[in-house]
């Protein structure tokens, strides 16, 4: 069964990658160290993401239980904190290469689909920022004297609410390097949430379009049908005119 490759399975596949080597430096570090319970909490970031690509593609998909049952594996690979499914990122990475090495007119196909190329491209930038951003942040805040990020946790915390502009203030790096991570995070997000706004305008413009495409079809279809009815009632009249000249 040959498989298409959309805009989106190229970045699941990217996040595959990077999964894997989040999985493997896992074996480095030792359990109680901060670093490490960071990865695992970006896995499980990347796991929640493969979990809503799977139940948008199934639900997209012309039977949903076929789906499923060909894409078995890519669901195992998805679920998090269980550590021999993480086994399974290596095959679900060979499946997505092995399906994009099949496609023959993939640039074509992704330059066609503009906005959907534009948005997974989007969110795959935002996902590669919060992960550097809050390894980053740790590396650079972590044992430092009067730092408020010396945690996992606070870490992913502190790159969401930094790259998403938020900017609550409850984590504020007192390192150089912290404030350079923390001021190239904001310069991003600006970017990037204004280039979502964009995107969700565009989304809009293209939904309003298609229904007056839509209108313009039914209104066209009516015309016909008319057109065929008035057709219909003159052969009637005319057999009814040769029906009253054959009786006189």
């Amino acid at each position: 069964m040959k498989t298409h490759i959309n805009a989106f399975d190229l970045v699941m596949l990217f996040l595959s990658l990077i999964a894997i080597v989040i999985v493997s430096s896992l074996f480095f570090y030792p359990a109680d160290s901060q670093l490490k319970a960071l990865l695992i909490n970006l896995d499980t970031l990347i796991c929640v993401v493969f979990i809503v690509h799977f139940i948008v593609s199934a639900a997209r998909s012309k039977s949903p239980l076929a789906y499923c049952k060909h894409h078995w594996i890519d669901l195992l690979a998805s679920i998090p904190m269980v550590e021999a499914l993480r086994l399974l990122r290596f095959f679900h990475a060979i499946k997505l290469i092995k399906a994009l090495s099949e496609q023959r007119h993939l640039l074509a196909s992704l330059k066609h689909r503009r906005v959907e190329s534009a948005a997974a491209t989007v969110l795959f930038c935002l996902l590669v920022i919060i992960l550097l951003g809050s390894i980053g942040i740790l590396l650079a805040e972590q044992d430092q004297a009067g730092s408020q990020i010396s945690s996992a946790g606070e870490a992913l915390w502190w790159a969401i609410v930094t790259i998403s502009t938020v900017g609550y203030g409850d984590f504020v790096p007192v390192t150089d390097a912290g404030r350079i991570i923390a001021g190239v995070m904001i310069l991003t997000g600006v970017g990037f949430f204004g280039a979502i706004s964009g995107l969700m305008s565009t989304f809009l413009l293209r939904g309003k379009s298609n229904s007056e495409h839509q209108i313009q079809q039914l209104l066209v279809e009516q015309q016909k049908e008319h057109q065929q009815l008035k057709q219909q009632l003159s052969n009637i009249q005319q057999q009814l005119s040769e029906l009253q000249k054959k009786s006189h």
